[in-house]
């Protein structure tokens, strides 16, 4: 990748003549400047003024980042422009097939994921999503090809409930304020890949809200992490929940469920194991060479 992400907390770094040091705790990491064209600095670390001065003059960017991965600030070299190249290849490139290829990825992702959970299914749903799986090769417009997207999750949730317990409450995927605590820690879990999404695409000079299915803040990084939301957040999280959770775990009120902390930690740890950045990165990669038109736009 030619980006680099420096995450966690307390660490200095400095450069010098063609190499960013990056010590942290008792490991230090020496990276030559001619490998990355991108510094994302995650959380509160310290970072000398000439090292700053010396990756601009290098034609590398530096963006700061919270500890919790929200963008808010960037310091590019004079000139810089790359984001707006960018920003107009994604408005112009056609993306039917890109939206193609993750829709039937994620739906493909998904009934493997009911087959190895053994979920009960009723008369005819199979046949259903079968049914459409293969209209998917005929739909010319993105606004089908997202009711067929929308469609095939909603009957995911809900046959993926019938395998967690009943006392959990879980029917189906709600919006915000979540009154159970599966659709509380899917949303937390879904946050954590974003965010390494997020990172990936702004690393790669992408903008983030020019989505391929989705509108809005953020819509690329939605789409993208469709490529990754069964295998790397819902195997781990719904085989979490059908160990069953401690009644202490989570509290439920008049507004909303709340998530103990313990639950938080637990979640957080696995998802650590499962959330794999470096694939998120290539596929990232992936989507800007489809861009740059320099080759077709597949899942890793």
């Amino acid at each position: 990748m030619d980006w680099l992400v420096v995450r966690g907390s307390g660490a200095h770094i400095r450069s010098a003549p063609g190499r960013l040091i990056v010590s942290q705790g008792s490991v230090v990491t020496d990276h030559p400047l001619e490998g990355f064209r991108h510094l994302l600095l995650q959380g509160r670390h310290t970072i000398q003024t000439g090292t700053v001065d010396r990756l601009v003059r290098e034609g590398i960017r530096v963006t700061f980042l919270e500890p919790d991965g929200e963008p808010v600030a960037v310091v590019r070299p004079f000139g810089d422009r790359d984001d707006e190249r960018m920003r107009r290849l994604q408005e112009t490139m056609p993306m039917h097939n890109v939206a193609t290829t993750i829709v039937t990825f994620a739906a493909h992702a998904r009934l493997g994921l009911l087959d190895e959970a053994k979920a009960n299914l009723y008369e005819g749903e199979l046949e259903l999503v079968r049914g459409l799986l293969a209209e998917l090769p005929n739909l010319v417009l993105l606004q089908e090809l997202r009711r067929v997207h929308r469609m095939i999750g909603d009957m995911y949730y809900e046959i993926m409930s019938r395998t967690l317990p009943p006392g959990l409450g879980f029917k189906r995927r709600t919006h915000r304020p979540h009154h159970d605590p599966v659709n509380a820690l899917l949303t937390l879990s879904y946050g954590y890949l974003s965010v390494a999404v997020l990172h990936a695409c702004i690393g790669a000079r992408l903008d983030p809200s020019v989505g391929i299915l989705s509108a809005g803040d953020r819509g690329l990084v939605l789409d993208l992490s469709e490529c990754f939301r069964t295998e790397m957040v819902d195997r781990p999280v719904f085989a979490l929940l059908r160990e069953g959770l401690d009644p202490a775990a989570f509290e439920r009120t008049a507004d909303r469920c709340h998530l103990a902390d313990d639950l938080v930690r637990e979640t957080s740890a696995r998802l650590r194991g499962s959330i794999d950045r470096a694939r998120i990165d290539l596929q990232v990669q992936r989507f800007v060479k489809a861009l740059e038109r320099e080759g077709e736009f597949a899942i890793v």
